[in-house]
């Protein structure tokens, strides 16, 4: 599965996920998009999932119709090692996805 993390996602997440393609918005150099922007290009770039802690995006953004989903996650802190520890979640959540899903991880 071909996996984005937002640019709020420490990078050192993407080895965390097994055998998933995770590339870092700061790779392919789309830290400025807006949210719409960034659903869109993930969708034409062929990513599944879309991982961010912003928890506004499911009510800014229309997901019905999307390719892409969006996993939002909800860390005990904003501490590196609570969102790393939350992999193994993020690694449930991804193998029940499904095109357009919002699905909270905490």
């Amino acid at each position: 599965m071909k996996v984005l993390l937002d640019a709020m996602m420490p990078e050192e997440l993407g080895p965390k996920l097994g055998e998933h393609q995770v590339l870092h918005v700061a790779e392919l150099g789309w830290r400025h998009l807006a949210n719409g922007e960034l659903l869109s290009e993930g969708e034409r770039a062929g990513f599944h999932a879309l991982i961010t802690k912003d928890t506004n995006m499911p009510y800014q953004q229309n997901m019905r119709g999307r390719a892409i989903s969006l996993v939002i996650v909800r860390p005990r802190s904003q501490d590196v090692e609570d969102l790393l520890a939350l992999a193994p979640n993020l690694l449930k959540a991804l193998a029940t996805l499904k095109p357009g899903a919002v699905i909270p991880v905490s």
